[in-house]
């Protein structure tokens, strides 16, 4: 395949960046989930409905299979972005938060992954950098008080839309960070899968890439949709 195939307390929300648990054994949602997929039996439901692995990870994203919600706001560099430019694209969101340390665990993999495919007419790419919560937005930044500044300590480049107020993260339920989120062309998700660096194998970002090519390969834009509750 070529590169271009492609509330919980603070100090438990930066270790698991969804109010988790320790992990344990068993069943994991570390996968790339596609929709109609199942949700194992060992699935825990907080208060908030959605199925949770013993971390806390969810097993489920409920615009899977439907229409990601429209959002807009400025990226790191200035201009502002909205979610036409999402329009007629394979594109990869990925939203997290330098308060968040499975985010920072994952930023490595994040900026090979930008590396891979900037540049390609196969799959575009966007981060979209969020608080914890609307409640806790002078935490979003952490020890770095800006993304500009942690691009410039640690060299990274990844186009990154900046959400200041949780807003988009609240557009967009987001259960979990990170949250990589796979919309097709037609805006519709069609993937989601949480941190890379809980994966089991040793070449994350390329598997994700491999999961990708198969969701385009196998997907039909005329396929029925969820039924909007």
């Amino acid at each position: 395949m070529t590169r271009a195939l492609l509330a919980a307390s603070s100090i438990a929300l930066l270790a698991a960046c969804g109010g988790g648990a320790n992990e344990e054994a068993g069943d994991s949602a570390t996968g790339f989930i596609t929709p109609g997929a199942s949700v194992p039996e060992t699935a825990e439901r907080g208060d908030d409905g959605v199925p949770r692995d013993d971390y806390g990870r969810p097993y489920d994203y409920m615009y899977l299979g439907r229409e990601i919600p429209a959002f807009s706001g400025t990226m790191v560099a200035g201009p502002l972005f909205s979610t036409q430019e999402l329009e007629n694209q394979w594109t990869l969101i990925d939203v997290w938060g330098l308060w968040c340390g499975d985010c920072m665990a994952d930023a490595p993999y994040v900026e090979e992954l930008w590396n891979e495919v900037k540049g390609s007419d196969e799959l575009a790419f966007l981060s979209i950098h969020t608080p914890p919560n609307a409640q806790r937005i002078d935490e979003a930044y952490g020890r770095y008080g800006s993304v500009e500044a942690y691009f410039e300590e640690k060299g990274y480049s990844y186009p990154t839309l900046i959400d200041e107020d949780a807003s988009i993260r609240d557009t967009l339920e987001i259960a979990w960070t990170p949250s990589y989120i796979l919309v097709a062309p037609d805006l519709t998700v069609q993937g989601f899968r949480s941190e890379l660096a809980a994966a089991s194998s040793d070449d994350p970002v390329q598997d994700l890439l491999d999961d990708i090519a198969a969701v385009k390969a196998n997907y039909d834009p005329d396929a029925p949709r969820p039924v909007e509750d």
